[in-house]
């Protein structure tokens, strides 16, 4: 013979099962007695006993919030304490780890695989991106795990102490320095004029790495870019701060420079033949290639980057400004 369990039986399971020996027994009490008294009150109203129970029931709610509220354990993933750690390590880790393993799997890929570079840069991005999802979940995870271990009285308190040593040592909008403008804009005018230099033709000792037999339009076109670069530093310089317009045009010039570099590339007339050109001049071998697939992604990868200091930085002297 079987005894059918009633809805105040199951409920009650549901709310405690979970719940430590010390503390269960006392819960079921506690909440029989409220489900009892509930259900006469409405019974004596002229309510149905089955009717009273499922409405006392219902007004108890989800029984599994329930015993996170008589467990103590929190309704989030990563409370208010852990969070600002938590949010800190999201921030630092990606832009460290990302690119060690794009330039990672790069390598190894070059060295191993004798696929073409589109198919390499395409499983590149593809494994950094799984990379990044694990990078995500595996950071989550554990500061939910600590979170969810950690004493009650502790869950409003931070993993790391606080302090005034960890502010910036300029505030935002006025973080533009003339020592890093000198350097961005002497590279780039600089970098500008050894291009120039290279697709004019070199003599002597000196090596013949750009194409000199390039067309005229696309020589004029990247020395402009890189000279657009040191113009653009100044700019930022004279005005203080990254601004929208500033950063927008940063990033027009950099995705062009990219797009430019990648395609002469990918044609085989952006350099020489640089085996060639080497075991001429040093008597190596020449029985090897440029990695392309290398450079290319190289190139995508600075440019990326740049862009996106170049928004942030704008984005952060907005914010500065509507602050102060």
């Amino acid at each position: 013979m079987t005894t059918k369990t009633t809805l105040t039986d199951r409920y009650v399971w549901t709310v405690t099962r979970h719940l430590p020996d010390d503390v269960g027994p006392d819960v079921a009490q506690e909440l029989r007695g409220t489900i009892a008294d509930a259900v006469d009150g409405k019974v004596d109203a002229g309510a149905d006993p089955a009717a009273a129970e499922q409405e006392a029931i219902a007004e108890l709610g989800d029984p599994d919030a329930l015993a996170r509220h008589y467990g103590g354990r929190p309704n989030y993933l990563i409370g208010p304490g852990l969070y600002p750690d938590y949010l800190r390590l999201m921030r630092l880790l990606p832009p460290i780890v990302l690119p060690i393993v794009l330039v990672a799997n790069l390598i190894g890929r070059l060295t191993a695989s004798d696929d073409n570079w589109g198919s390499i840069l395409l499983d590149s991005w593809v494994v950094v991106l799984t990379v990044g999802v694990h990078l995500g979940f595996w950071v989550t995870l554990t500061f939910a795990l600590i979170e969810w271990h950690r004493p009650e009285t502790d869950r409003d308190r931070p993993l790391s102490d606080w302090k005034p040593d960890q502010l910036s040592t300029e505030v935002p909008w006025r973080a533009v320095g003339l020592t890093e403008t000198a350097f961005s804009a002497g590279f780039a005018f600089v970098l500008a004029a050894v291009v120039a230099w290279q697709f004019t033709g070199v003599s002597g000792d000196a090596i013949q790495v750009l194409n000199p037999h390039l067309a005229l339009v696309w020589e004029i076109a990247l020395v402009a870019l890189l000279a657009l670069d040191g113009v653009l530093a100044l700019m930022v310089w004279q005005s203080g701060r990254w601004t929208p317009v500033l950063a927008a045009l940063n990033v027009a010039t950099n995705a062009a420079s990219a797009t430019l570099l990648v395609w002469l590339l990918s044609r085989g007339e952006l350099l020489t033949d640089l085996p060639t050109v080497l075991g001429e001049r040093f008597g190596w071998s020449t029985d090897w290639a440029i990695p392309t697939a290398l450079v290319a992604a190289g190139i995508v990868l600075v440019s990326l980057w740049e862009c996106v200091e170049s928004v942030v930085k704008a984005r952060r002297s907005m914010k500065g400004q509507r602050v102060a």
